[in-house]
């Protein structure tokens, strides 16, 4: 037993060799990694969100990141959260607000809430189904099983070759218009018809005609909307052109001036009016904050999940939307399957709340 104890002593008393640390020590260190790095990755999300918030559609710079993949900001969650659970569950509330961050400020993910709430009486339904068809991109028979299937009661389509049409419309029951790129197609009475040509005259593209539908509850101004692309600009930028960063910058000009005369035009038209198409911007943006927010958006009110509706280069971005006035409640929006265009459709359905004015 004495001798036991000698060795034990001198065991004790021996130098640290510089050997593996107790896992204890590892656990720790580990830990200690996972909180800085949750809380560095709330804090970069918090910053990013700021720029696209402040700079997209404002900068060059923001305005790329604002139609990026913005997608990528989630990955880190992938690694953080199951790290923290095995070693450092109290930083799992710093990755829910990163999370939080991530999914509904950067992503845009919409719930809706609002359509759980009681509302008022509701009058005639109206299903929209809008589609940036990207020229020859859209198959007809993917077009076709969606009109058949979905049943909509006004169609407008944006990048519309003016040869083609759908063999769903060609049962003699619509009432159909070409007006340039833009087309519609509606189960009533298109009364008239107010092309923008101001758009065609900026020489940046996009394009706009209000009609005056002879609808359900009374008669209303619809907007067929496509601003300005910026596919032109951002692979100038990409391509590492000349002045490319100041012809993004005319683009972004050239869009909120798109914006605001459409804004104008829609407004004076009363809570009745509809906007709906292609309008190259996202909801993270200024453009949109100054002159959409006065209208509802089918998918953030009634819509479920990120609602992107344009993919490209590694991109998914919800630029389609569905605008109207106060004359309308949306009780349900959806993002459709994709008919071949970079492009998803995009179907709302909306309820008469109020008096028609357009006409």
């Amino acid at each position: 037993m004495a001798k036991w104890k000698f060795w034990r002593r001198m065991r004790q008393d021996l130098p640290d060799t510089g050997g593996a640390p107790p896992q204890g020590k590892v656990r720790r260190r580990i830990g200690a990694a996972v909180v800085r790095l949750s809380w560095t990755y709330l804090i970069v999300l918090f910053a990013f969100w700021g720029v696209m918030h402040w700079a997209g559609d404002r900068w060059w710079m923001g305005t790329l990141i604002l139609f990026g993949p913005v997608w990528v900001t989630t990955l880190p969650l992938a690694v953080l959260v199951p790290a923290a659970v095995m070693v450092r569950r109290r930083s799992l509330w710093v990755l829910g607000a990163a999370a939080f961050v991530a999914f509904f400020l950067v992503m845009g993910v919409c719930v809706p809430w609002q359509t759980w709430l009681p509302g008022r009486a509701a009058g005639a339904h109206l299903r929209l189904l809008t589609c940036n068809i990207h020229g020859n991109a859209a198959g007809d028979a993917a077009l076709t099983h969606l009109i058949i299937e979905t049943k909509p009661d006004i169609i407008l389509l944006q990048e519309w070759p003016s040869y083609r049409l759908p063999p769903a419309l060609g049962d003699g029951h619509w009432h159909i218009r070409h007006d340039g790129e833009l087309f519609i197609a509606s189960r009533y009475r298109i009364i008239l018809a107010h092309n923008f040509s101001d758009f065609e005259r900026s020489g940046s593209g996009g394009a706009a005609v209000r009609y005056a539908i002879d609808g359900p509850g009374g008669a209303f101004s619809l907007f067929n909307v496509h601003l300005a692309s910026p596919h032109g600009p951002f692979d100038s930028v990409i391509m590492g052109k000349p002045q490319a960063d100041e012809d993004l910058q005319e683009h972004i000009a050239t869009r909120t001036l798109q914006s605001e005369l459409l804004n104008e035009a829609a407004l004076g038209e009363g809570g009745a009016a509809i906007l709906a198409g292609d309008f190259n911007t996202p909801g993270e943006g200024s453009i949109y904050r100054a002159h959409w927010t006065q209208f509802t958006d089918a998918f953030s009110v009634a819509g479920l999940g990120v609602g992107h509706t344009y993919f490209g280069q590694g991109a998914a971005v919800r630029i389609d939307h569905v605008f109207s006035g106060e004359g309308w409640r949306c009780v349900d929006c959806r993002v459709a399957p994709n008919v071949g265009s970079p492009h998803h459709p995009l179907i709302a359905d909306l309820e008469r709340v109020g008096p028609g004015t357009g006409g």
